[in-house]
């Protein structure tokens, strides 16, 4: 008998944590947190960043194939794979003989858009496109549309403008860029003065 009140006496504590360790815990995890959030809120904003310099790059290589050649260019944006592309009127390599099909440019990159950025809104001459499946074609008389493309994500909201006779998107977050207006120089009868 007396070995059992002897155990009852001498029981191990049962052990939890103490209140100095649960807060020395919690500061740690704050401060690994604090560590890591801002940089994933930096990555994506990279990320971000990055897609608009590559629709930019998109819109400067539409102006450039319409100019210097002579196929009709499209620009291409696919919904569901939230994807930007540049398309070119062209002979159809299996059928030579046959009628131009639309194919994809073999020179430039399709741009994929990173997950939370979207075209919030598309401008062809000033018709506003439909959020499905659009292509913007050149015109067949060598001509090509006044673009505006609206890029929307978590970061970075820009508005891109292609103008019909310019060669270079103006982004609306630049502030140098300006807005030329075409002039006629015939109409103003200065077709002839020196510049």
């Amino acid at each position: 008998m007396q070995r059992a009140s002897c155990s009852r006496r001498f029981r191990f504590p049962r052990r939890a944590f103490s209140l100095v360790e649960v807060i020395v815990v919690c500061a740690l995890l704050a401060i690994v947190v604090a560590t890591i959030v801002p940089r994933m809120v930096v990555v994506q904003s990279q990320r971000e960043a990055k897609a608009v310099l590559e629709v930019e790059d998109l819109l400067r290589m539409y102006a450039f194939r319409n100019s210097a050649g002579t196929q009709q260019v499209g620009l291409s944006y696919n919904p569901s794979e939230n994807a930007l592309s540049l398309w070119i009127f062209d002979l159809n390599p299996e059928d030579p003989d046959g009628p131009r099909v639309w194919q994809e440019d073999r020179l430039s990159d399709v741009v994929q858009l990173p997950d939370g950025m979207v075209i919030a809104r598309a401008e062809a001459d000033g018709i506003e496109l439909s959020d499905d499946l659009w292509n913007i074609p050149t015109h067949p008389d060598g001509s090509r549309p006044r673009i505006q493309l609206d890029l929307v994500g978590a970061e970075q909201q820009v508005s891109l403008l292609l103008e019909s006779f310019g060669g270079t998107p103006i982004r609306s977050d630049d502030p140098i860029a300006t807005i030329r207006a075409p002039r006629d120089l015939d109409a103003e009868g200065a077709a002839f003065d020196p510049w």
